[in-house]
């Protein structure tokens, strides 16, 4: 190859960039006169010399022939090919992906569930991100009812309802961009008035007091009352 033959100082490489953030593609190149050095992205022009071709206003060259895209989104991960327009074209393809932090879309029974007592729940918290993210179920100052601090699943599911399985269950979507994204459900359970006593037998002796302790439980304040 003689040193006037146009080459390329850049290499082919792959990158990774957060969405929000400048692309910035190299492309070093020497001895291109009189060729024409080109940016592609499929069959679409992005840039021909020192002209810009593509419409995108987010789209500039920096520093010689490097691209640049400002405020990455999703829809910019793929191909780029810095070519010279010689008899054979020379070229160097740099692959974009975008990574993307985690959001949760939806949880299927919304931020509030009221069942009753012994009653089946399976609620389903839907989150996107690149890479995928890992969603866990917990619950709040508690354990899971299956005794596991969390559950590796977008499926909770809940068997025989009662009072102890009530509270606040927390969906937590992380693929390691950015910060975790999180939503909660509380969880109401109806269900009757629950008694318990104390002690169930109490001695006392005669003209001496006797106290009887009844614990009760109810989704609403139950009226108590002794016979």
């Amino acid at each position: 190859m003689s040193k006037h033959e146009p080459m390329f100082i850049s290499r082919s490489e792959t990158f990774k960039f957060i969405a929000g953030d400048i692309i910035v593609l190299p492309c070093e190149v020497a001895n291109t006169e009189p060729y024409v050095v080109a940016w592609k992205r499929g069959i679409a022009i992005l840039t021909a010399g020192s002209v810009k071709v593509t419409p995108d206003p987010r789209v500039n060259l920096v520093s010689g022939f490097n691209l640049q895209i400002r405020d990455a989104v999703p829809q910019d991960a793929g191909d780029y090919i810095c070519q010279i327009a010689t008899m054979e074209p020379r070229e160097i393809t740099h692959t974009v992906e975008i990574l993307v932090p985690p959001r949760i879309h939806h949880i299927s029974t919304g931020g509030h569930l009221q069942v009753k007592k012994g009653s089946s729940v399976r609620i389903e918290c839907s989150a996107s991100g690149n890479p995928t993210p890992n969603v866990t179920w917990s619950r709040k100052n508690n354990i899971l009812p299956n005794g596991e601090e969390k559950l590796h699943s977008h499926v909770l599911s809940i068997e025989n309802v009662d009072r102890h399985k009530g509270g606040v269950y927390i969906c937590t979507a992380n693929n390691g961009v950015g910060q975790p994204a999180s939503s909660q459900v509380v969880l109401h359970v109806l269900y009757p008035p629950e008694i318990s006593v104390e002690r169930p037998v109490v001695f006392s002796g005669e003209g001496h007091e006797a106290m009887l302790v009844c614990i009760v439980h109810g989704e609403t304040q139950p009226e108590v009352c002794f016979n």
